[in-house]
């Protein structure tokens, strides 16, 4: 495995200057952010200008760095058919952007069930967006993946099982963040345990609690068992990005920017990822 850092932990670093520290603190990728968030903006989105894009890639290159995935994460399942229009318009985007800039691959979640409609036309919404996304980043050379997130509709292992059996025809992969797992109640060793061949990106975020009375603390904070998870990983024959994703000031931790840095690669270290 190699180590990668998530543009989000750092939301206030411009992009360029955030290349150059992630390089400096020992990563070997860095993971950008495209989502907007309630605390943080977006690195790069479908609007980054080619020149912006160009020099994000050859800034990367110049540091040895990967961009081994793009977050483009924006509720898929809203309420009018406008909304879900404009998020597969993003998703296809964000497919777009990581092509120009190398990048292999681009994660999406689905958004809370869709208020005033049932289950099972929020899922069938899900299923046929996440079939357009895959048949546009199948065209463009890039994978999509599926991050499951507490509270959202699409949140549990059994739910990635669903959507392969919905979609045999579709190329898509498993972003797997097992923080969301953990703080549900689920063994989150069920993902490499059940869909190794599926993974294609590894969120390092660390949970405790019970949705929805949650944190996500920092690195070995938490509950999960890491070191086992990279074990079951290497067992299934993973051997991509594991990408540090802090979120843990916004649940009061508050740790300066080069302790997050310095304290995710060394979390790394402890796994053996880059050995």
């Amino acid at each position: 495995m190699k180590s990668a850092f998530h543009s989000v932990g750092l939301p206030d670093v411009p992009i360029l200057a955030l290349i150059d520290r992630v390089a400096d603190a020992g990563y070997r990728g860095i993971e950008l952010n495209a989502e907007t968030l309630p605390w943080a903006g977006p690195h790069v989105t479908p609007d980054t200008p080619p020149q912006e894009r160009r020099t994000i890639r050859t800034a990367c290159a110049a540091r040895g760095l990967a961009i081994p995935a793009i977050g483009a994460h924006v509720e898929m399942v809203g309420e009018s058919a406008e909304a879900r229009q404009a998020a597969i318009r993003f998703v296809e985007g964000c497919i777009d952007l990581a092509s120009d800039l190398a990048c292999p691959f681009v994660h999406v979640l689905s958004g809370p069930q869709a208020s005033g409609a049932s289950y099972d036309a929020s899922w069938r919404w899900f299923a046929d967006a996440i079939a357009r996304c895959a048949s546009h980043a199948d065209g463009r050379g890039v994978g999509l993946g599926v991050e499951a997130i507490a509270g959202h509709l699409f949140h549990a292992t059994d739910d990635y099982h669903r959507l392969f059996h919905d979609l045999p025809g579709s190329t898509i992969f498993v972003n797997f963040d097992p923080s969301h797992l953990e703080v549900q109640g689920e063994n989150p060793a069920r993902v490499p345990d059940e869909l190794g061949d599926r993974i294609r990106h590894v969120h390092l975020k660390d949970g405790k609690g019970r949705f929805p009375d949650f944190a996500f603390p920092p690195l070995g904070q938490g509950t999960i068992d890491f070191h086992d998870l990279a074990g079951r990983l290497r067992t299934a024959g993973f051997n991509g990005f594991a990408s540090v994703e802090y979120e843990a000031q916004v649940y009061g931790y508050a740790l300066d920017e080069d302790t997050i840095l310095k304290g995710g690669e060394a979390f790394c270290n402890s796994l053996e990822i880059d050995r």
